[in-house]
């Protein structure tokens, strides 16, 4: 049985039920819509994850593994770069449903962390309105579809997620700052810092520290351990803290 070409019409249907739902019965129904708006909203949060969470299923049976080691936390996995930032906690590896777990465990605490920390006031009133943790959710869910298999799978993805966001203001639940820092987050939790690979190269972040002009950085050093080593800024106090983005080749 083909299932590639099923689960996207499925996910198409999906995202089309949930927009058809949303439309106005007539001008004059706007409390029915935006119920309508809410719910779709509700249910794809989930939805967009759960899909994600089955394709590792449908697509990556041969390659997945559930073993987690936390001798390690925040490194980064065997072979792999050292030195970079990354998120406590285990890295990802590689195993499709192990990833999921750990960048599903990453955007809810941040996510819930930041809500309580920050504890905004809601468009309607309420609380806790930063960020958005429906659309970080979508987000995360399709991240992880577009980094495991593809923008085949990531473009309805997104969009089903976008419609996620885009429902939480609508219906006057979030501000689209809440939005769009969910979606950030969402995004996030799918890549280690250490090391994130792109089609053409592998782009790491890493504390350092800016020098004024008028200092010297020896040759060869370039990261914040190097510098440390080197002695660069000891008793200095015109330093300041930075992040340097290498992109390698």
């Amino acid at each position: 049985m083909q299932w590639k070409p099923l689960v996207r019409s499925l996910g198409g249907a999906c995202l089309a039920a949930s927009v058809l739902a949303s439309a106005p019965a007539c001008a004059g129904d706007t409390t029915q819509t935006l119920h309508n708006v809410e719910m779709s909203g509700d249910l794809l949060q989930f939805g967009v994850p759960v899909a994600g969470l089955a394709l590792t299923w449908l697509l990556s049976r041969d390659r997945d593994t559930l073993s987690f080691d936390f001798s390690s936390l925040g490194a980064a996995p065997t072979g792999e770069t050292t030195g970079g930032l990354n998120w406590p906690g285990p890295s990802l590896d590689g195993s499709p449903r192990r990833d999921f777990l750990v960048s599903f465990t990453r955007m809810e605490l941040v996510t819930y962390g930041l809500k309580y920390a920050v504890d905004a006031e809601r468009p309607n009133g309420g609380p806790r309105s930063f960020p958005s943790g429906h659309t970080a959710s979508a987000f995360m869910g399709a991240e992880f579809i577009r980094k495991e298999y593809g923008w085949g799978w990531g473009v309805p993805a997104y969009l089903t997620a976008s419609w996620v966001g885009y429902s939480r203001v609508e219906t006057n639940n979030h501000y689209w700052r809440d939005v769009i820092a969910g979606a950030l987050i969402g995004v996030a939790a799918n890549h280690d810092f250490n090391a994130i690979k792109l089609r053409h190269g592998e782009i790491s972040v890493s504390p350092t520290v800016v020098a004024p002009d008028s200092v010297s950085r020896p040759s060869g050093m370039s990261s914040w351990d190097d510098d440390k080593e080197s002695g660069l800024f000891d008793g200095r106090s015109d330093m300041s803290p930075g992040l340097q983005i290498r992109w390698t080749f």
